[in-house]
């Protein structure tokens, strides 16, 4: 008889649906292995209400779920529900949003790009750009990063070299949480995926694009296996510890000395790329961290 897990996913794939089809077929395929059926369920508004003060679920009983989803308020409510939910609902929220991952790792010794968070905006129209912008410009030189402090695969994010596009592209983003960043200009182009795995430095690559200020493969770039240095690989260390992390991947940027400047940390990290490029079965290793967990959690 088999055993059920679940994964939940996103009612919109948009642009990174053949990454996400993929991270399920490998899931599915590993699971299998250790008598593990595993169903997917849309987050489209039908799984849980909160009804007469309780938490009501709309769907079976699962050992655990995958939340390849990143809405924090379904995840919180799944996890109340006591559900063991893989990645736990403090972690997506703490990377998801990108200010909030530079917050909770300042004043902890690791290089991050000089960042400012943009000021909230609650009428669009009593909102002084110009001031905004001036002041960002006491911090920053040009070039700059203007990014959403949510979104993944490059975009919600503008490069600008010059004040009159700062404040064309600020209007432009004003109306959702956004942040101003220092340009790494040694890393134009170039970043690592690293891999983490049940608090493991699992491997990593390199992703570079010479026509582009990004190295996301959304946006053309390639990729080529890379050994890490120790300087590196205990950076790295260093980050999982401090975020506890189960599974994630930590992009990094190079520093003018050669080294290593956090980018940011991606709970929901797709490794279709990683796996053809390190040779390395990500899925196995997943899938080997929910089985220790339920053991764990049983016990």
């Amino acid at each position: 008889m088999f055993k059920k897990g679940a994964i939940i996913i996103n009612h919109q794939y948009g642009d990174a649906s053949k990454n996400i089809q993929y991270k399920i077929n490998r899931f599915k395929e590993e699971f299998l292995k250790y008598d593990y059926e595993v169903d997917i369920l849309v987050n489209d508004g039908s799984l849980a209400i909160i009804k007469d003060g309780n938490i009501i679920l709309n769907i079976p009983h699962y050992d655990f779920i995958i939340y390849l989803d990143k809405d924090k308020y379904m995840a919180r409510i799944l996890e109340k529900a006591g559900i063991l939910l893989i990645n736990n609902a403090s972690f997506i929220e703490l990377c998801d949003d990108k200010m909030l991952t530079h917050i909770r790792l300042a004043n902890l010794g690791f290089k991050m790009p000089k960042t400012i968070p943009g000021p909230l905006v609650f009428r669009l129209k009593d909102c002084s750009d110009q001031e905004v912008v001036d002041n960002v410009l006491k911090e920053l030189k040009f070039p700059l990063l203007i990014k959403g402090v949510y979104g993944s695969l490059g975009l919600n994010m503008c490069y600008v070299d010059n004040k009159d596009d700062f404040l064309t592209f600020y209007r432009q983003m004003k109306n959702q949480p956004v942040l101003f960043q220092e340009y790494i200009t040694s890393s134009y182009g170039r970043s690592i995926r690293c891999l983490v795995c049940n608090h493991r430095f699992v491997g990593a690559f390199e992703r570079f694009n010479p026509h582009d200020y990004r190295s996301n493969f959304h946006d053309g770039a390639s990729s080529k296996p890379i050994n890490l240095n120790d300087k590196y690989i205990a950076f790295v260390q260093k980050i999982i510890e401090e975020m506890n992390i189960d599974y994630a991947g930590v992009d990094l940027l190079f520093g003018e000395n050669d080294e290593p400047i956090l980018c940011e940390i991606n709970s929901n990290s797709f490794f279709q790329e990683f796996e053809k490029v390190t040779k390395i079965n990500v899925a196995k290793l997943f899938v080997e961290m929910v089985l220790e967990k339920l053991k764990t959690n049983n016990k």
